[in-house]
């Protein structure tokens, strides 16, 4: 085509720009990580289905823990209930209410998205409801309803609760690490992480850490090893392969 070099530019500029902010969502979610690891709500992440940047939201929209008195005030706060009009005999619940924090409505209703994608207790208790014609909607609050209950109790406890949304509770720092390779972060940026994220783990939990650390370590040395094999084993998968090319 005449333009195609312009094309050409503009769509490399795009990509470009594309890199650049990837590479920066990167880092700053290097940076919530690090925030997060500071806090007792860094043990939201064992629930299986809420991964780190979904609980640093939480966390950061919810704030300190120690302000709500009850899980309800976290829900009524987000203003995760209907609108209610009443006149005379007329008693009529509508959409969720209209003053409410919508951040911290927004950061439970996505980790019950999450919730309802990955965790097996969550999306059996959706199919159940689904059976009984439960509006998905409904289900959809129900989900952060029961999870803004079960994190007010780890948070608050600063303990991981015995809940069937986690009977097998995902291990913290090795999600933290994952986390952190995933986003190529510094050797410095994991140490110091991972140092914060140990102060806030309960002691029933930390012996269940170290094993999952330990079966890290082991599987990284087991992979970083060469592989020994036999130089007549080599020369015959060469020989079989040249053969089926047709080239000896």
């Amino acid at each position: 085509e005449p333009d195609a070099t312009l094309q050409l530019r503009i769509v490399a500029e795009l990509d470009d720009d594309r890199l650049s902010k990837k590479r920066l969502i990167s880092s700053l979610e290097i940076d919530i990580a690090a925030l997060l690891a500071q806090t007792p709500y860094l043990l939201l992440v064992a629930i299986p289905g809420l991964n780190v940047v979904s609980a640093a939201e939480f966390a950061a929209e919810a704030g300190p823990i120690s302000l709500y008195a009850n899980p309800s005030c976290i829900t009524g706060r987000a203003g995760l209930f209907p609108s209610r009009y009443q006149s005379d005999s007329v008693d009529v619940r509508g959409a969720m209410v209209r003053c409410a924090n919508r951040r911290l409505r927004a950061a439970l209703l996505m980790i019950a998205d999450n919730l309802l994608l990955v965790n097996h207790y969550f999306r059996g208790l959706a199919a159940l409801w689904k059976q009984r014609g439960t509006d998905p909607r409904l289900a959809h609050v129900r989900v952060a309803k029961r999870f803004s209950r079960l994190a007010f109790a780890i948070v608050a406890g600063r303990q991981i609760v015995p809940h069937p949304c986690c009977r097998e509770p995902h291990t913290i720092l090795d999600k933290l690490i994952a986390f952190h390779l995933e986003h190529r972060a510094t050797p410095e940026q994991i140490r110091t992480t991972l140092a914060a994220a140990a102060e806030q783990l309960p002691p029933a939990a930390r012996e269940r850490e170290r094993h999952a650390l330990e079966n890290r370590k082991t599987k990284f040395r087991r992979a970083r090893r060469p592989q020994v094999q036999k130089i007549g084993d080599i020369l015959t998968e060469v020989y079989g392969y040249a053969r089926s090319r047709k080239v000896i």
